[in-house]
């Protein structure tokens, strides 16, 4: 039995984030990870996905070069250099993690996967490890729907569709969250001809209906073929070809296409770690259950993470770190519940937001206000051609506060920042007024935006 101050299981941004610090601090700790470490987000998530996205915006843009009075040849997508390209940068960080992990003599490293024999105790490669303090951070993997034939086909995730070696003529995208939208619109771009199907009546039904609206207008635009409404009653294959039969109100429709991308939300890695024989209780979903200081229902354990569910972003995971990592250590009180949590969409045009949606603030009892601005009217948008998209505002009517902010626009994952600073510090609406912005820029939009009524 080897005993440590703490063992943190999953190597991912939540563990890594937490361990590091504490390590610092002359703590002896260990870490288990069952694949690589760096977690989904390096491996197989954030990084690999806006590799070969900007691969693909290079290659869009080469398609539009003529709109800018360049005059090049028709470009033609390499995948296999796409895909060395990714692999490439994936394991130039990942070597960097595991030097990082072997040079630190606070911190032990486990290679396997980890189960509980009990409270205190937890299994790896036949080697029992106790900690006065359990962190699990095993993060989230694709989720497979129920849909009858699904199991029998050989189907893609956003994980193996990036370890592809070949790019089908055709796909079709099972699901319309953000996973689906990046990836409709990177296959699409290399070449791909791209079908969304979606269950609910609109595209990413966590965003503003209108932004939802614009990015189906978007994909649209660029060839693909989005069904909204569907009801899937099978998949299967045949002849080489996979598809999908949708029930309508006219009859059967079926979709075919060369693979199937599954693409329909997440799923907590839990199944394995036999959280029981630790009391540790979990949700119907299989995420773990903790209270606002990440405490399970076990003593001494804690989760963080994509494994607790909620809104899974990697900036989240570390903030969870941090917040964890000062209770630990300065024994600070942990805030996690109405944190600001802003997230970015990495489509063309990119989509970002924080705070409050429409409907939140009304049914929060606010006396809203909206405001919008098209960057079809802005200068910069118009002179990149990149004029797609708009700003909105959710503001409090009585006091200018400003409640929530959404973008779908050009750069919206950079430009949310300035509204997240704005809400963080209780800024108004009539303070983004009186700001002065470098003209002609894209962030000067939100000044704009604050104008507008």
């Amino acid at each position: 039995m080897r005993k440590y101050d703490l063992l943190v299981l999953g190597a991912g941004s939540a563990g890594m984030n937490l361990i590091r610090p504490l390590a610092a601090e002359g703590w002896k700790t260990a870490m288990v990870e069952a694949r690589f470490p760096g977690g989904t987000c390096i491996n197989i998530g954030c990084i690999p996905s806006k590799t070969l996205i900007s691969s693909a915006r290079v290659m869009q843009s080469a398609r539009d070069a003529q709109k800018y009075g360049v005059v090049v040849e028709p470009p033609r997508a390499d995948w296999r250099a796409m895909i060395g390209r990714k692999d490439d940068l994936i394991g130039a960080m990942r070597r960097g993690i595991y030097l990082n992990l072997q040079n630190n003599d606070n911190i032990t490293f486990y290679e396997g996967k980890a189960t509980f024999t009990d409270s205190q105790t937890v299994e790896v490669n036949g080697e029992k490890l106790t900690a006065e303090k359990i962190v699990i951070a095993t993060g989230a993997r694709s989720a497979i729907p129920p849909v009858p034939g699904l199991k029998d086909i050989n189907y893609l995730t956003s994980t193996s569709a990036m370890e592809m070696q070949k790019l089908p003529k055709s796909l079709l995208v099972l699901g319309g969250g953000i996973i689906a939208l990046e990836f409709s619109q990177l296959f699409a771009r290399v070449g791909v001809e791209v079908t969304i199907i979606q269950r609910d009546e609109r595209l990413a039904t966590n965003l503003e209906p209108e932004i939802s609206d614009e990015i189906r207008r978007v994909l649209e635009k660029e060839g693909i073929n989005v069904k909204t409404g569907t009801n899937i009653s099978l998949v299967g294959s045949e002849d080489s070809e996979v598809y999908v039969v949708d029930e309508t109100d006219k009859g059967q429709v079926t979709y075919r296409a060369d693979e199937i991308l599954v693409a329909t939300g997440r799923a907590p890695n839990t199944e394995e770690l036999s959280l029981e024989k630790a009391g540790v209780e979990t949700d119907k979903r299989g995420y773990v259950v903790v209270d606002k200081d990440f405490k399970t229902s076990a003593e001494g354990i804690w989760a963080i993470g994509d494994v607790i569910g909620g809104k899974m972003f990697t900036h989240k995971a570390w903030h969870d770190a941090l917040l964890l990592s000062r209770y630990f250590v300065k024994d600070e009180k942990i805030a996690s519940q109405n944190r600001l949590v802003p997230f970015a969409v990495f489509t063309e045009p990119e989509i970002a937001g924080v705070g409050m949606s429409e409907s939140e603030a009304v049914q929060a009892g606010y006396q809203e206000k909206i405001q919008h601005f098209s960057f079809s009217k802005h200068g910069r948008a118009l002179a990149s051609d990149k004029a797609d998209g708009f700003i909105k505002l959710v503001l409090d009517r009585n006091n200018g506060g400003i409640l929530g902010a959404h973008i779908i626009g050009p750069e919206a994952g950079e430009i949310i920042h300035e509204l997240n600073t704005a809400i963080h510090f209780n800024a108004t609406v009539y303070d983004l007024q009186n700001m002065m912005h470098i003209h002609p820029t894209l962030t000067e939009a939100i000044n704009s935006t604050a104008w507008a009524e």
